[in-house]
This record gives C-alpha cells, sequence and structure tokens, in this order.
C-alpha cells in the first residue's frame, strides 16, 4: 500500500486554532487530519477540495445536528488562503467495513441487532432533520467502544453524468447503490436501501450484488 501524500504535515497550523497531528484519511471531498485545537480538545479536520456551494450548503446544516449515532460536526471554517475545512468529532474506532472484513461469515446475531438498531436510529434522525445521506457504507460507519457512529453526512454527491459515465466505465462504488437513483431520485430511500445492503453484509460478510465491473453490480441493483 502506497503512503498517502497529504498537503500539510505534524505540527503545521494552516487553520487558526487547531495544531495537526497526523493525516488520517483521503477521499473524493479532500482530506482528513486528527488535529488538537489550543484548548486541548481532540477533533478531526476536513479539508474540503472542490465542494459546490451547494454541498457547503448541505454541511452547514449539519453542523451542530446532535445524536448519539452521528458523527458530531461542529463548525465550518475558512482559513487564510480561502480553503474550507470541517472541524468535527474525532472517532477513536474502527470502520464497520473493518469489522466485517474480520468476520468473513457475518457477525454475531446480537451484535448485528444492536448495531442495526443503531444505525437506524441515526439515520430516522438525520431524515428528520431533512437530511438524506446518500452514500451509506460500511466504510462510513465507525464503531467506537461498541458504539455506532455514522460519518459522512452533508457532504454526500449526487451522481452527476459524469458521474454515472464513470460507472459504466467502472469506477465508483454502486454496492450500496438503490436502483432509483439512475433516475436522479435522491429521497430518503436510498438510504433505507443502503441500510438493507448494510444489513445483508453484517449478516452475511457478503454483499448482495458482485461483479466484474461496478457497472455490472449496478445493473444487477437496478434488475
Amino acid at each position: 500500500m502506497s503512503a498517502m501524500k497529504f498537503t500539510y504535515r505534524s505540527g503545521q497550523r494552516p487553520l487558526d486554532g487547531f495544531t495537526l497531528k497526523r493525516g488520517v484519511g483521503q477521499g473524493a471531498f479532500g482530506e482528513v487530519y486528527f488535529a488538537v485545537s489550543d484548548g486541548g480538545k481532540e477533533v478531526a479536520l476536513k479539508l474540503l477540495r472542490g465542494s459546490t456551494d451547494a454541498e457547503l450548503r448541505g454541511v452547514g446544516h449539519c453542523i451542530n445536528l446532535k445524536h448519539p449515532n452521528l458523527v458530531h460536526l461542529f463548525d465550518l471554517r475558512t482559513d487564510g488562503r480561502g480553503e474550507r475545512w470541517v472541524v468535527m468529532e474525532y472517532v477513536f474506532g474502527e470502520s464497520l467495513a473493518h469489522v466485517i472484513n474480520k468476520h468473513p461469515t457475518g457477525l454475531p446475531a446480537a451484535v448485528v441487532r444492536e448495531w442495526f438498531a443503531a444505525l437506524c436510529r441515526g439515520v430516522a434522525y438525520l431524515h428528520n432533520q431533512g437530511v438524506v445521506h446518500r452514500d451509506l457504507k460500511p466504510g462510513n460507519i465507525f464503531i467506537e467502544h461498541g458504539q455506532v457512529k455514522i460519518g459522512d453526512y452533508g457532504l454526500s454527491r449526487r451522481i452527476s453524468g459524469s458521474e454515472r459515465d464513470e460507472l459504466s466505465r467502472g469506477v465508483g462504488t454502486p454496492y450500496y447503490m438503490a436502483p432509483e437513483i439512475k433516475n436522479g431520485n435522491y429521497t430518503a430511500s436510498i438510504d433505507i436501501y443502503a441500510c438493507g445492503v448494510i444489513l445483508y453484509e453484517m449478516i452475511t460478510g457478503l454483499r448482495p450484488f458482485n461483479g466484474e465491473t461496478p457497472y455490472e453490480v449496478l445493473i444487477k441493483h437496478i434488475t
């Protein structure tokens, strides 16, 4: 596995009030760092790259949503270079994807019941606040001391035409995509579908649909 290249190093302070400790993740949105505030609070800082105004409004809408099953977003800040950062709770745990990988034949039934109920409570809270996650998958769900926390909400991108083309070329992760996404339908139902796929995967250790290419997987979901 090649080392990820991060823009900033440990000890740097690109965002006033916080000292970066280490880079912890990268994705379509930009980079995530583990950092400590000047007051000693440990947080995650997500540097947003290439986010649209609509996405920034989406994040803004999610600031200060409070639920025990959500990774808490504290603030959306702009640094001296005009780059946007989300200040959020740092989760000391592992992703559900990681846990499933360690249990190839599925998780114990009691654990599945408990974690799935917690996942549903978090998703229901988001929906009650008018937020559709749009990218629920085990890699966005974290387990901290047995507590389920949903991350990466408020930032999820709609699938634009160009991304649809990318899927047909074999890019992307359509394992959790509801059939109605092909019609540009982004209502709460797509999160419910994704939860069903995640439940199947927690119970069996397998995804319901696999294929040689992402496009093949997408077609199976649609048909």
